[in-house]
């Protein structure tokens, strides 16, 4: 329902508001190692984005976690970094992953879901409009639990799957061992062991579940990635 124009603008003008708010990492290495993974991803990824202006940011914060605006705005969090010990491949395998996002256009789908779902409870709203207090509220209520559980999140987690397959072959494609994924998601799962709500109420995947799905595409993945190292005359990893 939106243009990429209008949120890639959008994006730019949010992240200038990040930058200020949030602590840039003063780790200059870290800074110079995730431009250097970001723009050979992008490299790779600028088939599906021609044209796109990628900025990419160290934010010194304890979460391992990484964002993707549209517009090719990346921010890696210093402590998916510390997370992943300095690993590129690993590294590179988050990256992929979120440049995937801008690439599906996942943000420009999951906000457009929630203007339809937005008129579709001013519809609710407006046939139930006879209807006592009591049941316009339970009405409202039943509407935002099974959009939610049923649609929303549903969704999320089918994004994310997508971003975790096109990010795999796009971190591969830039000659990143893509066996980096499954490693660091082993990291993940057991940083958050006994941490994470059931997947059906979460907008993820569990990390067994990306896991197992990371897997099933890595051969046509390790292809890929032996295959970019040839091509920049390097030995891919055994």
């Amino acid at each position: 329902m939106l243009s990429d124009e209008y949120l890639a603008n959008r994006s730019k003008k949010e992240f200038v508001k990040i930058k200020k708010k949030e602590t840039i990492s003063s780790n200059s290495s870290q800074q110079e190692m995730i431009r250097e993974i970001g723009q050979r991803i992008a490299g790779v990824a600028q088939v599906d984005l021609p044209g796109t202006e990628w900025e990419f940011v160290v934010f010194q914060k304890g979460d391992a976690n990484a964002f993707a605006m549209p517009g090719g705005k990346v921010g890696v969090n210093s402590g998916l970094i510390d997370l992943a010990a300095g690993n590129q491949d690993e590294i590179a395998a988050v990256m992929g992953h979120e440049i995937a996002h801008v690439a599906l256009r996942h943000s420009n789908k999951r906000m457009s879901q929630a203007i339809g779902l937005g008129v579709g409870g001013v519809i609710l709203d407006v046939a139930m409009r006879n209807q006592t207090s009591t049941d316009r509220m339970l009405g409202r209520a039943a509407y935002g639990v099974g959009t939610t559980v049923g649609l929303a999140l549903p969704f999320s987690r089918e994004n994310e799957l997508e971003a975790d397959h096109r990010g795999l072959y796009y971190a591969a494609m830039a000659g990143y061992d893509p066996r980096g994924a499954v490693s660091f998601w082993k990291k993940m799962e057991a940083k958050n062991k006994g941490k994470r709500m059931p997947q059906f109420l979460s907008t993820h995947p569990n990390p067994g579940n990306r896991i197992q799905f990371l897997n099933e595409k890595m051969d046509h993945a390790l292809s890929l990635y032996r295959q970019a190292k040839q091509a920049r005359g390097e030995r891919p990893n055994p």
